[in-house]
């Protein structure tokens, strides 16, 4: 396995609004996040991101994004280059 690069975007369900989900990610994997757009509110966020990493590693923290609660979908389009 190699390095890979997708771009995702995380919906947030109201209880993990506030909390740092992203920085205990940093910390367990390996791997890069770059934040192109978000918006977050009360009831409500979203985060469209660039993700890279040895796939392993990729893959294993898209999966704990999930296991948490937050959908997390692929993007092609309409991400700030």
């Amino acid at each position: 396995m190699g390095k890979i690069n997708k771009l995702i975007e995380l919906d947030y369900p109201t209880d993990l609004v506030t909390q740092p989900v992203l920085s205990h990610l940093l910390k367990k994997y390996d791997i890069l996040l770059n934040i192109r757009r978000a918006s977050i509110t009360k009831g409500f966020g979203y985060v469209q991101a660039e993700i890279s990493g040895e796939e392993a590693e990729v893959k294993k923290a898209l999966a704990e994004l999930a296991k948490q609660g937050i959908d997390v979908n692929p993007i092609e389009k309409d991400v700030v280059e």
